[in-house]
């Protein structure tokens, strides 16, 4: 009677483990370094174009597609080293999916940050969206523009 027992307890111990495993983390993905949480911060207070900050920006926006009743999955703030050259320049990021029509749409929110100049850059389209217009870089043969 015990061999049954015991193959029970592993074995929802084993489905236990695994449950555990496969859930994604709650939170910002952030690498172990204090600059990465400085980085983060800075573009989260940062100013955004229809509000007052881009954390809040992105909110309102996560906000309106619920409200409209679209399916959507919001992935976790993540902070990763730019490059190997610098160790002080980072990189940003939210993903936001939403369900369309025919697929899904994905949205990557993702920003430069340089900690020792204290500099935001854009590197995705969609982020450009959030950010003051008077910092983003001008457009590519903008003076060929009339």
């Amino acid at each position: 009677m015990s061999k049954p027992l015991l193959f029970l307890i592993a074995l929802i111990s084993m489905g236990a483990l695994w449950l555990y495993a496969t859930q994604p983390p709650i939170g910002p993905q952030l690498p172990d370094d204090p600059k990465a949480l400085e980085a983060l911060a800075r573009v989260q207070s940062h100013v955004a174009r229809d509000s007052s900050t881009i954390d809040q920006s992105l909110s309102k926006l996560i906000a309106t597609l619920e409200n409209k009743g679209i399916p959507i999955n919001v992935g976790n703030w993540r902070v990763a080293v730019s490059g190997e050259k610098s160790k002080d320049i980072y990189v940003v990021s939210r993903l936001v999916r939403e369900k369309g029509e025919t697929g899904w749409i994905e949205r990557d929110f993702a920003w430069e940050v340089n900690i020792p100049e204290k500099w935001i850059k854009v590197v995705t389209l969609a982020a450009s969206s959030l950010m003051p217009l008077h910092e983003l870089a001008p457009l590519p043969h903008s003076e060929e523009i009339s």
